[in-house]
């Protein structure tokens, strides 16, 4: 296949891999372009499957770059969240034989919590299909080492419950949410959000140190409305949040000041109920750039 065509066919597909272990669209990007500046200067008759030996490039350069990035992110200011992405600007796979997953912001966040070793692993068997012998090969690994590193994947991600495949019932559960929320903002009364909200709903905030944010999660719905109420109080909602298409189809909420979306909300509903657990919002400016 043509470099050119290579690149048109298969850059989604990586990027959406790259995107899934690293969080952060840039630096996803910047792995593709690499493994295609690499690619271009090698003899590509010797290789007999184009698009494995991409993918084998990709996920360990993704690998490489999380263990080279590990201090970064644990002097990182709070929390650390992934950048979310809107809807026109995501993932896609050009091969239909692939599996399609729309799935939400939540399952990105718990993609960030397994090592690299288990991330790469966990979404080339879950997410791509491929098979242990081909994860095996691509990682430099032995088929019993991937089997075994995906189980423990597996069970890390059963155990939190927030997988969370984008259904009708879960986009309808998140856009009630979001009406309601886009109603307590603009009159400053969140009290009717009892209704949609777990009593030990947490709230995860990302400033990254660029701008004002909790440094610690806000646990229990009391403490979280009282949080919302402060900065509506503040003047901080005087703006109006507007509904955003995330990746995949999920709907969020964004906030523009100054003409530029400064806040990015997005809500994980519980495992077996039409209630939200989590709430995750994004105020770090350097990853919000795709929204302006």
């Amino acid at each position: 296949m043509l470099l050119a065509q290579a690149y048109e066919t298969y850059r989604p597909r990586l990027f959406g891999l790259a995107y899934r272990m690293l969080g952060i669209a840039a630096d996803a990007e910047d792995i593709v372009q690499d493994v295609f500046a690499h690619y271009m200067r090698m003899e590509a008759e010797g290789i007999r499957d184009e698009k494995a030996y991409l993918t084998k490039m990709t996920a360990n350069r993704c690998i490489n770059l999380l263990k080279s990035s590990r201090r970064r992110r644990e002097v990182y200011t709070g929390p650390w969240l992934p950048e979310p992405m809107p809807d026109d600007k995501g993932i896609s796979f050009s091969d239909p034989a692939e599996r399609r997953e729309n799935v939400g912001y939540a399952y990105l966040v718990l993609l960030q919590r397994l090592t690299p070793l288990e991330r790469a692993i966990y979404i080339l068997k879950e997410s791509f299909g491929f098979e242990y012998g081909n994860i095996a090969e691509m990682l430099n690994r032995t088929e019993m080492s991937c089997r075994k590193t995906f189980s423990r994947a597996k069970a890390k991600v059963a155990a939190d419950e927030s997988k969370q495949i984008l259904d009708e019932s879960e986009g309808s559960a998140k856009k009630s949410f979001v009406e309601a929320f886009l109603r307590a903002s603009d009159t400053g009364d969140f009290k009717p959000l009892t209704a949609f909200l777990l009593e030990d709903v947490t709230l995860i905030t990302d400033g990254g140190g660029k701008v004002r944010a909790a440094i610690n999660p806000i646990l229990g719905i009391g403490r979280v409305l009282a949080f919302f109420e402060s900065l509506t109080a503040k003047g901080t909602f005087k703006e109006g949040f507007e509904t955003v298409l995330l990746q995949g189809g999920e709907t969020g909420l964004a906030l523009r000041r100054e003409g530029r979306v400064a806040y990015v909300l997005c809500a994980e509903r519980e495992p077996e109920g039409p209630r939200i657990r989590r709430l995750y919002m994004v105020v770090n400016p350097d990853k919000l750039t795709r929204f302006n």
